[in-house]
């Protein structure tokens, strides 16, 4: 289905851009950092690496997020792709009680982040920049560490649902 264009080019709703983004598969991530009574995260799918020169990282995260507020007092966060194993992670880490997101959570702190045990790819960044971007905050992240497992299958999220990613067999 196409989505027609107004004349200003825009889509006719919020809910077609939706729809639309929804058809760009995305590895599904869990964004941390170290709160003030343990660790705290949230998932996020706006996640790119930036740059190779320094090694950088680019999150987006709402401007109301928890997680961003501790990431600002921080100055540090960690990405965490999650493997497919890892699944139930994804609602864990999106809604409810946020003191509660890492119950039965496996992981250990690189660089004081919280990065979890068994994603197949964690990336640990110092903030270099924090910017506002409508209701949303861009926050650029100097790499410090980063590790994979070529075991895990990455979780992609594509169409409303999650997927197993390529494996590396």
């Amino acid at each position: 289905m196409i989505t027609p264009l107004r004349e200003d080019g825009r889509t006719d709703t919020t809910d077609a851009f939706r729809s639309a983004m929804a058809h760009l598969p995305t590895c599904v991530t869990v964004i941390t950092t170290s709160g003030d009574t343990g660790p705290v995260g949230c998932t996020a799918s706006a996640v790119i690496s930036l740059s190779m020169d320094p090694p950088s990282m680019l999150i987006s995260l709402a401007a109301t997020s928890q997680t961003l507020r501790h990431i600002v007092e921080q100055r540090a966060f960690a990405v965490n792709a999650l493997s497919w194993n890892q699944r139930t992670l994804t609602q864990q880490f999106a809604s409810g009680d946020p003191r509660r997101r890492f119950d039965d959570v496996p992981h250990a702190l690189r660089h004081g982040q919280p990065v979890l045990t068994h994603a197949a790819t964690a990336v640990v960044c110092t903030v270099e920049t924090v910017q506002q971007a409508l209701d949303h905050v861009l926050v650029v992240g100097r790499v410090t560490w980063s590790g994979h497992r070529i075991e895990h299958t990455p979780l992609v999220y594509h169409q409303h649902r999650t997927h197993p990613g390529p494996s590396a067999s």
